[in-house]
């Protein structure tokens, strides 16, 4: 996954950067993120670009090791996709990151991540906006009776009128295919009428 932010919009962050070097060990520090349609804009990312989700985060020191958990409650904006409408999903998950000090950036697995150490700061920002959107279910339907009634109705059309192209096509292919390979008698006989073969046999008879 990308963990990293397009250096034209990493100022726009600050707030979510966190100095990791000024945590003493055995020290544990709380953070409470709010992140809003002002933050998913910004973030510019594709699957995602409205909401409101509130982050509790906790992270502990374990020597040169550092244990970051996090809470994420919320609701998201995302197109229905029967009618396109808009439409509120609730997203709730809980992701942790353990974040070591090392000589250069690295990703050891999916929530084990090493910084440079002279650098010593992590910036958490596109962390939450992949937890969020890793945390939308795969497919977002309006319940019964709440899509927009109109595209509903356009779209069932043009898929019935598909489907139904896709019966004609397959019809004419199988009667034509089926013309094909079955011989006309009357043409057959044509062809064997004036095979030379046989008009050298009625020669000899």
């Amino acid at each position: 996954m990308q963990h990293f932010l397009n250096d034209s919009i990493v100022g726009k962050f600050d707030a979510y950067r966190i100095d990791l070097k000024n945590i003493a060990p055995a020290e544990i520090r709380n953070y409470e993120y709010l992140l809003d349609n002002h933050f998913f804009m910004k973030i510019e990312g594709e699957e995602l670009q409205k909401g409101k989700v509130n982050v509790s985060l906790v992270v502990e020191r374990k020597g040169s090791s550092f244990l970051l958990q996090f809470q994420i409650v919320g609701v998201v904006i995302v197109s229905c996709d029967r009618c396109l409408d808009e439409m509120e999903i609730p997203v709730k998950s809980e992701n942790r990151l353990i974040v070591k000090l090392g000589k250069e950036y690295s990703e050891e697995s999916a929530e084990i991540l090493i910084i440079p150490e002279e650098e010593g700061a992590l910036m958490l920002a596109w962390f939450l906006y992949e937890f969020v959107a890793l945390a939308i279910p795969m497919r977002h339907i309006h319940p019964p009776g709440k899509c927009n009634k109109a595209m509903s109705s356009k779209l069932k059309r043009y898929s019935t009128k598909s489907q139904d192209d896709e019966v004609d096509s397959v019809g004419e292919y199988e009667e034509a295919d089926s013309e094909e390979a079955i011989p006309d008698d009357e043409s057959e006989m044509q062809v064997n009428d004036s095979d030379p073969r046989w008009d050298k046999l009625k020669d000899l008879i």
